[in-house]
C-alpha cells in the first residue's frame, strides 16, 4: 500500500510539471549569438535590452523590446536558469514603438544568477507565434 501511494504521488507531481497546452511556439534563435545583459536582435527582428547593464536582486529594473510592424507580445515570463525559482510573469505595455516591462527578480543562494526572459510574440499578419529567449545575469 505504501509503494502504491508513493507511485501515485510521484505520478501526480509529474503531471503538475507538464504543459498540455498543445501549442508549442517555435524558438527563433539560439542564445549563443547574444551576450548576457547586452542588447540583442533576434532572427525575427525582435530587439530586447535592459535598463541597466548590472542588475541586483530585489531591485526594480526595466526590460525593453522593439518589434517589427505587425508583431505583438502575447506572453512573457522570467525563469531562473542557474537555479529553479519558478517563473515570474512579466507584463509589457506598448509606449510608442517600444514595449516596456517593469519587473524585479528575487534573491537566492546563488550570488551570480542567470535568468531567462521568454518572450512570446505573434505576427498578426500570418498568425505565426515565436519565442525568443533573452538571458541576463543578476549579482549581489
Amino acid at each position: 500500500m505504501y509503494i502504491y501511494r508513493v507511485c501515485l504521488l510521484s505520478f501526480l507531481l509529474f503531471l503538475l510539471g507538464c504543459d498540455f497546452s498543445g501549442s508549442t511556439p517555435k524558438v527563433s534563435q539560439s542564445q549563443t549569438e547574444c551576450k548576457n545583459n547586452a542588447p540583442c536582435i533576434f532572427a525575427n527582428q525582435v530587439k530586447v535590452w535592459l535598463s541597466e547593464e548590472t542588475l541586483s536582486p530585489e531591485t526594480p529594473f526595466s526590460i525593453y523590446a522593439q518589434l517589427p510592424a505587425g508583431v505583438t507580445i502575447t506572453a512573457a515570463k522570467l525563469e531562473g536558469v542557474t537555479m529553479y525559482m519558478g517563473y515570474i510573469p512579466v507584463q509589457f505595455t506598448k509606449q510608442g514603438h517600444i514595449w516596456l516591462a517593469n519587473t524585479m527578480v528575487g534573491i537566492c543562494s546563488e550570488k551570480n544568477m542567470v535568468w531567462k526572459l521568454i518572450l512570446t510574440t505573434v505576427d498578426t499578419n500570418t498568425a505565426t507565434s515565436e519565442n525568443v529567449e533573452y538571458f541576463f545575469n543578476v549579482t549581489y
